[in-house]
């Protein structure tokens, strides 16, 4: 059940009818246009820029492959399994009949510029005990379309850097993966902002995160992974620092630990904008505008 559970989050597998004229003109809709997918080509515009180009071409013979990893509800039909919607707006997931079964319900969506970060809650339900988690997906509007950018349980994991890592082709995973966390710290900041209004954007990064199994709180969210617990914090070659410049208002710089060719320099700010610089010195706020 949990390997099949955390499929479906990661690509949102689905059984409910097909909406009429959707459009996916928010998060929610993309996710709505997931669930209901009944082609590989529905679902990969709802995923980054490179993965889309990377399978539009693959041979057709390869691409089908794909159909079981990307629409994973006919496997689950096939298998017995079954998929409904309340009236309520929630999922209901039974692997198999009469099985243990999960309730998916869209909480919170948080939309910064052109990062979102939607918030589901999983509740299930196993024999006489219940158990509650709630996933973080990452959003990006790009080329038209709401795509999805990280997934995972309060922690991202970038769907872009892993699945080209994996193809081999990502040669510039250090450069976009320090981008991605940004734009993920963008969107938890804003979570945290709103979750902790009295607050409004913390002090440091440390009150995103917290320890695994830590209940949240305004020191300690557990918004992202423990590596931002250190100060500075250091991710995948980077150095991450944080500046707050009042209750609604910061500045976060990513700079490579050792700068070398190709190596980019990166900032953002409240506005969720991300700049670059390729210079051998930290991005600013007069830097362009990364694309």
């Amino acid at each position: 059940m949990k390997k099949l559970l955390y499929s479906f989050v990661i690509f949102l597998l689905g059984s409910i009818p097909r909406a009429q004229g959707l459009q996916s003109g928010s998060p929610e809709e993309a996710l709505e246009e997931i669930v209901t997918a009944d082609s590989v080509e529905a679902v990969i515009k709802h995923l980054p820029v490179k993965v889309q180009e990377f399978v539009e071409k693959m041979p057709k013979q390869q691409k089908a492959l794909l159909t079981d990893e990307f629409l994973i509800h006919k496997k689950l039909e096939r298998e017995g399994g079954k998929l409904t919607r309340s009236d309520d707006g929630s999922w209901e997931l039974v692997e198999k009949e009469n099985g243990p079964k999960v309730i998916l319900t869209i909480k919170k969506t948080f939309i910064a510029g052109t990062d979102a970060l939607v918030q589901i809650e999983i509740k299930e339900e196993r024999h006489a005990e219940k158990h509650t988690n709630l996933i973080m997906l990452g959003m990006r509007y790009e080329n038209d379309e709401w795509r999805l950018s990280e997934v995972g349980e309060w922690r991202g994991t970038n769907i872009e850097a892993e699945f080209l890592r994996k193809e081999g082709l990502n040669d510039d995973h250090s450069n976009s993966s320090a981008a991605s966390i940004l734009r993920m710290l963008n969107t938890s900041l804003v979570t945290y902002s709103t979750t902790y209004p009295e607050v409004g954007y913390p002090a440091n990064l440390k009150a995103l995160s917290g320890e695994e199994n830590q209940q949240p709180s305004p020191e300690h969210a557990t918004l992202i992974d423990p590596a931002f617990l250190k100060e500075p914090a250091i991710k995948n070659g980077y150095e991450f620092r944080y500046t707050r410049t009042g209750s609604s208002g910061y500045q976060i710089t990513a700079t490579p630990l050792q700068y070398g060719q190709g190596q980019e320099s990166f900032f953002t700010d409240e506005t969720a904008v991300i700049r670059f610089t390729k210079e051998s010195r930290p991005a600013t706020a007069n830097d362009p505008p990364l694309d």
